[in-house]
């Protein structure tokens, strides 16, 4: 994201927040553990609720975070990490190491050192990947032959995350974090460090939008999306919550 946009996200929210909001989304805990000497395991437990007694729709991914600098036009969940009243604006404080969750891939979590956990992670994939390589070539020369296919992919794929929550519902969701207890970052100019004494917290945010993706979507699927009762667009927050990075 370029420093104006991201400044134009900071400032959406005085353009919703004024209003009765239809979603919220909620930080219910924030845990940690040591799980090795250098490493920390967060678990975080969130929700997103339906307030009203329709139902309604938006673009969401609601199982996927990335911090709110990184892609305004992203269907993600957004989060903030702050030192104190301070943002912090930096990348790869957090990894999920989702390779340990999918179906029928080792766990390799009993590697407990980094470098040697990777190696064997990346092994394993170029193997992987090796078998699986005809396959995928014939299904990305398919659809991505040309700008039209490459433009019906994407358009699916945006349409295929369209999220829809029932009158008053809540869906709950939790996600694992790791830190590697790294504290000095560097972005661009700006430089960071993790104070072993300071108060930090999170921030979950939800940025939603839907003519903006008019572009990305093909003209059935954009007809599609306008006949779509109760499509929810604006910037809905969530509490701070403290997260633990203290000795």
């Amino acid at each position: 994201m370029t420093k104006l946009n991201y400044i134009y996200f900071l400032f959406l929210p005085m353009l919703f927040f004024g209003q009765t909001k239809p979603v919220k989304i909620n930080i219910i805990s924030v845990t940690s553990i040591d799980s090795i000497p250098e490493e920390r395991k967060f678990t975080i437990n969130y929700s997103i609720e339906n307030t009203t007694d329709k139902e309604i729709s938006f673009f969401l991914q609601p199982e996927k975070l990335i911090p709110a600098h990184s892609n305004a036009m992203g269907t993600n969940v957004f989060y903030k990490l702050f030192q104190g009243k301070d943002e912090l604006i930096i990348d790869g404080v957090f990894s999920t190491k989702k390779f340990l969750s999918f179906e029928g891939f080792p766990d390799f979590s009993h590697i407990t050192n980094e470098k040697e956990r990777e190696e064997a992670a990346k092994k394993y994939f170029d193997e992987y990947m090796k078998k699986e390589n005809d396959s995928i070539r014939k299904y990305t020369t398919v659809l991505t032959s040309n700008e039209i296919g490459y433009k019906i992919k994407n358009s699916k794929q945006l349409l295929n995350s369209i999220y829809t929550l029932k009158p008053k519902e809540t869906k709950t969701y939790s996600i694992i974090w790791y830190w590697d207890k790294k504290r000095y970052f560097k972005r661009d100019e700006f430089e960071y460090y993790l104070d072993e004494k300071g108060t930090f917290y999170i921030q979950f945010y939800l940025f939603l939008m839907k003519e903006q993706y008019r572009d990305k979507l093909i003209a059935i699927d954009y007809e599609t999306l306008l006949k779509i009762p109760n499509f929810i667009k604006g910037v809905f927050q969530s509490e701070k919550v403290e997260i633990n990075f203290k000795e």
